[in-house]
């Protein structure tokens, strides 16, 4: 039993020393609890991640590595932190260094048998020579007999974890969101481009993958120059999120990671790991950041090496000291300031290693002032310990080039120990562009930096702060509002930054020192690891360069560079620089790898979910409510099934006058002269003469040859055609057309779907046209307006398209206008039928009346394997035709001939009404209980009009003719 207690002593014994209390600290001490490693018992606080609160008691190897299994603890603290994955419950691969410990939590090392101190897995370690990079393409292929053992060994030894086969007891959501300006990144560049564009009055949410707002903030320290006051980082943080969370026009979202940019600003985020949110923005500010670069050299992946920024946030955090005595690996302004950090907290700094010939001077006058050693001619050869990091090599250096990747190299004769359990490594940093890949930016090497940057952004898409290689928090704050402003504009608010502004950027940008080091890694020793994700070592990637796999995606594919869980973002960069001199070619001409989403690790439940889309209503749904309707579920809309008694409804329509509301049918317009060529290739049938006023029914049908959607199509004027599809189907068909236009039909149309636009809504029956003429200017006589034409016209006084067609089998006049018009003309309609006796139907009626007239649902009727002769639609398939979509597979099936047939049926006992998907059978002992299945029924209904228990159902086609009698096997 694990106890959560706020300000008990009992509970928080044996609780391991933290740093005294500070601001910047995100636990909170009061709140003790308990949980478990390994089945060892350990303390924390509220705000602890698993890993801080493992390292503050001691526990620094929380895992095995991928390959050679070698011990592993965190790195850098970051969601991109991937070093040592554990299970907690039942969950396997969990990143220990952001996920939260919780009270009584169990977690388990991965990759480890028997236990994760004594692994026997790391003898392959001894056997690394046999596996090289490629072995699984190279050995283990002779004999083959032997490979099903060889399979068994590997699977066992690859470092995952293993999937619990129950369900897990999660709870996962969808939310669609929507905004003016979407700001992903709550650092200093993202909160103030959050707040610039909220005062130019757009609508911002801010995401952010931490709990937290501030970035780099919260765990710096070194006091931050703005208008004429040194201000701690933390305290600049606090204000900015204390603005944020006021503005009326900001919404923040802490725990919210987005994974993924898709076209048209749509992007993809998860929250808490647990709800999917969908958001579409107008314009999108990308400001999340960069990462801390790693220095490659030999035993680099030693727990107790880790990045600078690491280090701080472990003390800066979490209140925890990363270790007892310390070296620094320095090549910029922050390696420095990690030293100072270290030794305010009680860490003795045994040396600075600096690669720079002269480092900053205020830091370094801060560093002799502290007693710390500072060396600008040594060079750390190697790190040592077997499980944890025991001290390091530190040799004279033989500086060869300081802009080469390998330019400086230990002295032979000259290596001296230093012990220390902690090496923190500050060699540069590289931006987190993965989102901004996604959304097409362009991006160039700049060598000055170092750093791969955007050199183009696409309209609608601004970057501010690390990722765009901004680095002082001035800077940073200047690009943010740019950023904020711009985006803010774009979408319609305020007024776009000012030249002078750019230029006062550039300026202070100007002025920055660069934090990036052209040194990467250190030559000596064999355990250079690249990635730690899958053990690929820097002699791993030249021989596969020397092997022929030459590029960055060949690479990326052979050797699994930057395919294990973190994708990358710790080794991209060295990646790049160490292909670059493995082909003496420069680094711009190696390039990158492509981005695609997800850019960090999402849960499958969260992409999953429970199955959720948005509930759509049609303009006259509260009218349909208040007058009794019963609402049903038709694809994602809702729509009125009756208003109490279908079968009245059908009767009145048929004798006088019906008004039913079908604005969920889908509704497209296109323009352009190649329209009828468009039309003749989706649909089966004839277009290109179809004449002005005049609509077509037609069929479309997929590759396959399977019917796809139905719907009537109407040519209204010159290029100007306006298309219906079926309720279900209209998202589909849109996104068939636009395919297809986009894919190499290279014809001159345009679509725009207009389903929410317009609304719609027939009028059918008897009295239709003696009702409907006084309300409209078109010209409803037989002669002028026939059946199948159509028209654009006023009803009501409201701009209308009519399309005299007819679902029902009665005179019917379907009328689309703009949505906000349509609750206004649905009234209008029913005052001016009301000496007609109209009445308002429901899907239920126009189902009956529409199986009296011999019509199939798609969907209902027809399945994933209907091809249109067996629907009985030869009349519409125009095989003559050069080409339309599916006539291959047509030309197939009528070789092969159909062996069903959808037809029409009636019941001798008309008191009878089977169930829809009934089974159509008839005695055969051979089949089991004695009965063939022959068929199905489809649709079923019992027609007042008729007097009959009428429908549709699948035969065979040897029976399919009229005056066969078939038995339907129903209920009872």
């Amino acid at each position: 039993m694990f106890a959560t207690t706020r300000n008990s002593k009992p509970e928080t014994r044996n609780l391991p020393d933290r740093l005294p209390p500070h601001p910047s600290h995100k636990i909170d001490r009061t709140l003790a609890f308990h949980f478990t490693f390994d089945g060892r018992t350990y303390p924390a606080f509220a705000g602890d991640t698993i890993a801080s609160a493992l390292w503050a008691a001691g526990v620094k190897v929380l895992g095995r590595s991928f390959k050679y299994h070698r011990p592993r603890a965190p790195f850098a603290f970051t969601s991109g932190d991937t070093n040592a994955l554990v299970r907690a419950g039942d969950e396997p691969n969990v990143r220990p260094a952001v996920r939260p410990v919780e009270p009584g939590m169990e977690v388990r090392p991965q990759n480890a048998w028997p236990s994760l101190q004594a692994d026997i897995m790391t003898l392959t370690g001894l056997g690394s020579p046999l596996l090289p990079v490629g072995f699984y393409y190279k050995t283990f292929i002779r004999p083959k007999a032997l490979w099903p053992a060889y399979e068994t060994v590997l699977r066992h030894a690859a470092g995952l974890g293993h999937v619990t086969p129950h369900p897990p007891d999660a709870r996962y959501d969808k939310q669609y969101r929507f905004a003016d300006v979407l700001v992903i990144g709550a650092g200093p560049a993202g909160m103030s481009a959050a707040l610039h564009a909220a005062e130019a009055g757009a609508r911002v949410l801010l995401l952010d993958e931490n709990p937290f707002p501030g970035g780099h903030l919260t765990y710096e320290r070194q006091p931050i120059p703005l208008d004429g006051e040194a201000v701690p980082p933390y305290e600049l943080a606090e204000r900015l999120a204390a603005q944020v969370t006021a503005h009326p026009n900001i919404r923040f979202e802490p725990n919210t990671t987005a994974f993924g940019i898709y076209p048209h600003l749509w992007v993809g985020a998860s929250q808490n790991d647990r709800r999917l949110l969908k958001i579409r923005a107008r314009s999108l500010v990308i400001a999340n950041g960069a990462f801390e670069q790693p220095l490659l050299f030999h035993n680099s992946d030693r727990p107790g090496v880790m990045l600078g920024s690491a280090a701080q946030r472990l003390m800066h955090l979490y209140a925890v000291k990363p270790g007892e005595r310390a070296v620094v690996l320095s090549a910029n302004r922050d390696g420095l300031a990690v030293a100072l950090d270290l030794h305010a907290a009680g860490v003795h700094v045994a040396a600075v290693v600096e690669l720079r010939p002269h480092p900053d001077p205020d830091l370094s006058a801060q560093l002799q002032e502290a007693g710390i050693p500072l060396h600008t001619d040594r060079i750390l050869a190697e790190a040592r310990g077997s499980r944890e990091l025991t001290g390091v090599m530190l040799a004279e250096a033989d500086i060869i080039s300081r802009e080469m990747p390998g330019g400086i190299r230990p002295r032979r004769g000259t290596l001296r120990f230093v012990p220390c359990d902690l090496l923190a490594v500050s060699a540069g940093w590289t931006p987190a562009t993965g989102l901004l890949y996604q959304a097409k930016a362009k991006l160039a090497y700049n060598e000055a930096r170092g750093e791969f940057l955007p050199v183009e952004l696409p309209a609608h898409v601004f970057a501010a702060g690390r990722v765009n290689g901004t680095h002082s928090v001035r800077a940073e704050l200047l690009e943010g509002e740019i950023a904020g402003r711009g985006a803010a504009a774009a979408a319609g608010f305020g007024d776009a930054p000012s030249p002078a502004q750019q230029a006062e950027l550039e300026a202070c940008k100007a002025e920055e020192p660069v934090r990036t080091a052209k040194i990467i890694y250190i030559p000596g020793g064999k355990k250079q690891f690249i990635s730690f994700d899958e053990d690929v070592s820097v002699q791993d990637l030249r021989d596969s360069v020397a092997e022929g796999y030459n590029s960055m995606e060949l690479l990326k594919r052979y050797s699994t560079l930057s395919m294990g869980p973190s994708q990358g973002k710790y080794e991209s960069a060295n990646t790049m620089a160490l292909c670059a001199e493995a082909n003496g070619v420069p680094i711009a001409e190696v390039g990158t790898t492509t981005s695609r989403p997800p850019f960090t690790a999402v849960p499958l439940g969260v992409l999953a979910g429970r199955k959720m889309e948005p509930v759509r209503y049609t303009p006259m749904h509260g009218w349909h409510v208040a007058h009794g309707a019963k609402m049903m579920n038709a694809g994602l809309w809702k729509r009125p099934e009756h208003y109490g008694d279908p079968l009245a409804e059908v009767r009145a329509t048929r004798n006088g006058l019906g008004l039913i509301d079908v604005s969920t049918l889908g509704k497209i317009q296109l323009r352009g002269p190649d329209v009828p060529k468009l039309l003749e290739r989706l649909y089966t049938n004839r277009w290109l003469k179809l004449a002005e006023g005049r609509a077509r029914y037609g069929v479309m049908l997929n590759e396959e040859g399977v019917v796809f959607n139905d719907g009537v199509t109407a040519h209204l004027k010159g290029d100007n055609w306006y298309m219906t599809t079926t309720t279900g189907g209209a998202t589909a068909v849109y996104e068939m057309i636009t395919w297809y236009l986009q894919s190499g039909w290279k014809l001159d149309v345009r679509l725009c779907d207009l389903t929410d636009t317009f609304a719609a809504m027939n009028l059918t029956g008897p009295a239709a046209r003696r009702i409907l003429q006084p309300l409209t200017d078109v010209d409803l006589r037989n002669e002028a307006f026939p059946y199948m034409g159509a028209r654009e016209g006023t009803v009501a006084g409201v701009p209308a398209i009519l399309l005299r067609i007819g679902f029902t089998g009665e005179l019917g006049y379907e009328m689309h206008v703009p949505a906000g018009y349509a609750l206004y003309l649905w009234e209008t309609l029913l005052e001016a039928g009301r000496e007609a006796g109209i009445t308002p139907f429901g899907v239920e009626a126009q189902r009956i009346m529409r199986l009296e007239k011999g019509h199939f649902i798609i969907g209902q009727d027809t399945d994933g394997l209907t091809d249109p002769f067996m629907a009985h639609l030869d009349w519409v398939v125009k095989m003559e035709k050069e080409d339309f979509v599916g006539k291959p597979s047509l030309v197939r099936v009528q070789k092969r001939g159909t062996r069903q047939r959808l037809v029409g049926y009636r019941m001798l006992d008309s008191s009878i009404v089977p169930e829809e998907a009934c089974q159509i059978v008839r005695p055969n002992p051979e089949w089991p209980i004695g009965l063939e299945i022959l068929g199905r029924v489809t649709s079923a209904r019992y027609s007042p009009t008729l007097d009959e228990s009428i429908g549709l159902c699948w035969l065979p086609v040897d029976m399919a003719r009229p005056g066969v009698e078939f038995t339907v096997r129903v209920r009872g």
